[in-house]
């Protein structure tokens, strides 16, 4: 295969990016970040947290309210590439900035019929993704807004243990069976692409991404047999620029959100979480009529945590 080209895809000095994202750790956007260093592309990384998204969130700064979001700056009098002079562009959702990323960086292919199969895989990375952050988190309307909550600690086990069994076998092992028909081992076969394509990046991504949130034991049984797949995952973790991002950027161990807690525990979870879910209502309906929407409970909620987790 083609390897990634020396040349960056976007001309220095035209245009600066820079990926906002939350900063507790990794998500929606690392997609974009792999594909950019794979690509040799600068870009900024501008981390935030709950509180300053929830201000941008509330004064309409976000194309679609959430994150991530990519930020354009034309940089003085120098080419715009197509966009107005305006100074700044900010794009949302994911998979579109991933796709606009990897045609800058030349990881995405050009022939159609690969572009229906990349951008199939991709879309599937985030369905897999949105699902698997299920497990952790739910989505609810607290005091008149959607926000993320957190399950209590044993329904996030009970839950993991049903994503494994049923939605993460089967996509892996689609995965599996792809790259397994696949003449060169990858998701993409134009021949004008180089490896790793947006495509590999995107399940190398879910991959690390899973690998984090389990024990060895359970990692090995839902990668065993997959031959093709971590082959791909292994190809994917020695190509120099993605080994250069994961020193500054490396896949944490969250594996301790599942550890599977005590009856004791499981009482107060029962009896508290309620409590918590209706004190952020409140809480979050009060900032509202008094016009201090912009002030996210992230902090109450994390002391709530902390005394009975």
């Amino acid at each position: 295969m083609i390897q990634a080209p020396e040349v960056q895809a976007l001309t220095p000095g035209m245009q600066t990016l820079t990926i906002t994202y939350f900063s507790d750790n990794k998500g929606r956007n690392e997609l974009v970040r792999l594909i950019l260093a794979a690509g040799k592309i600068p870009y900024k990384d501008h981390l935030i947290g709950f509180k300053e998204y929830a201000k941008l969130r509330d004064s309409n700064e976000l194309p679609y309210g959430q994150l991530p979001v990519l930020t354009i700056t034309n940089n003085g009098d120098a080419p715009t590439g197509g966009i107005s002079r305006e100074q700044k562009h900010v794009y949302g959702q994911s998979c579109a900035i991933a796709r606009f990323a990897a045609k800058k960086a030349g990881l995405y292919p050009k022939d159609d019929f690969e572009m229906l199969v990349t951008d199939g895989v991709v879309d599937s990375w985030r369905d897999t993704l949105d699902i698997f952050y299920e497990t952790v988190f739910a989505r609810a309307v607290v005091g008149g807004r959607l926000m993320m909550l957190p399950h209590p600690q044993s329904l996030k086990v009970k839950k993991l243990s049903l994503f494994l069994s049923y939605e993460l076998e089967e996509q892996f092992s689609r995965y599996d069976r792809m790259l397994a028909k696949s003449p060169g081992g990858t998701f993409c076969n134009d021949d004008d692409t180089p490896f790793p394509s947006w495509a590999d990046l995107a399940v190398f991504d879910l991959v690390e991404t899973i690998r984090g949130a389990l024990t060895e034991f359970q990692f090995d049984k839902v990668m065993r047999g997959k031959t093709g797949l971590l082959a791909l995952v292994g190809r994917v973790a020695v190509f120099p620029p993605i080994q250069e991002h994961l020193k500054v950027h490396p896949y944490k161990d969250i594996s301790s959100f599942f550890v599977p807690v005590s009856f004791l525990k499981r009482v107060m979870e029962f009896v508290l979480f309620p409590v918590l879910y209706c004190g952020v209502g409140i809480y979050t309906r009060i900032q509202a009529i008094f016009g201090r929407g912009n002030t996210h409970p992230t902090l109450a909620i994390s002391v709530a945590l902390f005394f009975f987790l």
